[in-house]
């Protein structure tokens, strides 16, 4: 990921500033830096990259990828979207300025805040360094677990969450250091076994069939993850190669993950960053009760935009409608948003057709969809221009808007009951709450960003 010069600001410690104090205790045996030295923030964001919503829409987990290696780890915190909501909503009303808050001097319609007060305290964790996204497993009675790649270790890490912290450590005490059973890098546990691919990157979470899946941005691999409620994740299956290299650069990898639910359980679709290929999986569960396993399914060319050849390549974020009918997928060679009809045939299996398409920015990153009563809008992340497009996907699939929402956006999350779409903003360390409300005066417009903007 792309890293950015550091600033000296109040609770931040610059690389400037660390590389004084280890000058400083040259020659001094007794000077080290204490724990409290390189721990992250609890309340601050940090090179923000993953988003995942609770299941009931009342909660928000960040993490935090500390890329400039700034801390000893990265973290996740947790939000509490109604604070976000009143907030939002007396800005937008009546132009209501809470404490540590501001107008955004270059956008009128935007109330700048510190972000301690959406944060519920004491609720994060520490986790391993570049987390890149984050899926929520709802494992009942309130209860939900987090999946996080992380790319530092490299690890997939699982959080508990029990409504009112995180938890992945049997010490129990508050933000604390996931410990190694919470940090998956071993085939069942087990060093003697496989281990994790490098460079976990995009993860699914079924939370029905309690299994996650994590794909691998530099090998082409793709990993399983048992995670049964109220027992222990680990690592059941990996399938290697699954994806050949690039014929001109070398370069392979698998990307985007989403699942379409089906009567016989979620079909799961991988995307390349090598090839224009979608393949799809299924899980394979023995009869004895041992972990499940990786079945291969169908797979589609994605032969319906690009160039004479007609096919793409470097498939970014994935995702379904609602209903699975649909699905929606970002490729960055070339830039474009293809829907592909992924209804259920007689047979059973989905008809994988592309049947839309439109262009959109370079580079990419991720996306959502999301219906707030006046049909489905595609959200896309654009990292480089700092912009987040707007697409209609009905008929002939239509950019409606282009949004401002600050430096790096990366991940973004919709919530069909808050009206609300959020944006992190890697390199900024703030959050983008987006207003896509029919018939506001601010639809489609940043009305309220979670933290001080990081200076350029």
């Amino acid at each position: 990921m792309t890293s950015i010069k550091a600033t000296d600001s109040p609770g931040r410690r610059s690389k400037a500033a660390v590389t004084r104090l280890g000058l400083a205790c040259i020659g001094l045996a007794a000077c080290t830096a204490s724990a409290d030295e390189v721990s992250p923030p609890r309340d601050q964001f940090f090179f923000p990259t993953g988003l995942a919503i609770a299941p009931d829409d009342s909660k928000l987990f960040v993490t935090n990828a500390n890329s400039e290696l700034r801390y000893d780890s990265g973290s996740v915190n947790v939000i509490d979207l109604d604070v976000v909501d009143q907030v939002a909503a007396s800005w937008t009303a009546s132009q209501t300025e809470p404490s540590k808050c501001s107008q955004d001097p270059d956008h009128s319609e935007t109330l700048i805040c510190d972000e301690t007060q959406f944060m519920i305290p004491d609720a994060g964790a520490r986790v391993g360094n570049f987390a890149t996204s984050v899926g929520v497993q709802d494992t009942g009675n309130g209860d939900l677990r987090l999946v996080i790649p992380t790319r530092g270790d490299p690890s997939i890490t699982w959080v508990d969450y029990d409504g009112a912290k995180l938890q992945c450590n049997t010490r129990g005490m508050d933000f604390d250091l996931c410990d190694d059973p919470h940090r998956l890098s071993y085939v069942h546990n087990d060093p003697s076994l496989a281990f994790l691919p490098e460079e976990p990157f995009d993860v699914f979470v079924d939370s029905a069939g309690g299994f996650a899946m994590v794909t691998h941005l530099t090998t082409g691999d793709v990993t399983l993850v048992n995670s049964p409620a109220g027992g222990n994740a680990t690592i059941a299956d990996i399938e290697a190669g699954l994806f050949a290299p690039d014929m001109l650069t070398g370069l392979q990898g698998s990307t985007g993950v989403a699942g379409r639910a089906s009567p016989d359980g979620d079909i799961i679709y991988v995307g390349a960053r090598s090839e224009d290929r979608i393949q799809t999986f299924t899980i394979g569960h023995p009869v004895n009760g041992a972990d499940p396993f990786l079945l291969q399914g169908n797979y589609f060319f994605l032969d319906s935009v690009g160039a004479n050849a007609g096919s793409s390549a470097d498939t970014r974020g994935m995702t379904f409608s609602p209903d699975g009918n649909r699905m929606y997928l970002v490729n960055r060679e070339p830039p474009s948003l293809q829907v592909y009809d992924t209804s259920l045939k007689a047979t059973g299996y989905p008809a994988d057709v592309g049947i839309g398409a439109t262009d959109i920015c370079r580079q990419a990153s991720t996306l959502t969809a999301i219906d707030t009563g006046d049909g489905e809008r595609v959200y896309i992340t654009c990292f480089s221009d700092g912009e987040l497009y707007v697409v209609d996907p009905r008929g002939q699939s239509t950019v409606e808007d282009i949004i401002t929402v600050g430096r790096g956006p990366y991940s973004v999350k919709a919530s069909p009951t808050r009206k609300k779409v959020y944006v992190t903003n890697f390199l900024e360390d703030t959050i983008a709450v987006i207003d896509v409300a029919p018939g506001s005066k601010t639809r489609n417009r940043v009305v309220l960003r979670i933290g001080e903007v990081k200076p350029p």
